[in-house]
């Protein structure tokens, strides 16, 4: 029998609890009433619609996987050596998930933090080579577009991101 549940926290858990069981897109207002103990009215008395909710789980899970980003990039560190530890440290965090997880939440990723990591890598790397930036091809944008790719991998099942390193790679730095 489930216990009765009434806390934002609580009804968010049981919403990842069934998510992570069933996936993203089975999530249901019923479900997670039924999961609490609660009439489906309850949880709209804490999210105004399943919008709400899926929001709230996606920022949860996003923050959970990237809470400990910042802790992969050392000083002085190779920018396309970062990106390799930092898909192992996802693929690692994302293993329990769906790969559906990435397609369902992607337009709910918040990016922010991580944009601002990854210039912070990117910028501090001094090999790499200054002259193929211009007014088209900018850091902010190049940093979008790997991590764009990443997830892109990720939800592909991508055990490990390789060939794009070689790639960026072979764009950044001289040979």
């Amino acid at each position: 029998m489930n216990k009765r549940c009434t806390t934002t926290d609580i009804i968010l858990e049981q919403a990842l609890q069934i998510a992570k069981k069933e996936g993203i897109d089975k999530l249901s207002i019923r479900k997670i009433a039924s999961a609490c103990g609660i009439a489906i009215g309850s949880v709209y008395n804490y999210y105004p619609d399943k919008d709400a909710l899926v929001t709230a789980v996606a920022e949860s899970f996003w923050n959970n996987i990237f809470s400990d980003q910042e802790k992969l990039y050392r000083t002085n560190m190779r920018f396309t050596r970062f990106l390799e530890q930092y898909y192992s440290y996802l693929y690692a965090k994302m293993s329990p998930y769906d790969r559906s997880w990435v397609r369902d939440l992607e337009g709910k990723i918040p990016m922010q933090e991580t944009m601002k990591l990854f210039q912070k890598v990117l910028k501090e790397d001094e090999r790499v080579n200054p002259s193929i930036w211009n007014m088209e091809f900018l850091p902010e944008i190049f940093c979008q577009y790997v991590f764009k790719n990443i997830m892109a991998l990720l939800q592909s099942g991508e055990t490990n991101c390789r060939f794009f390193i070689y790639l960026l790679d072979n764009l950044l730095y001289e040979k």
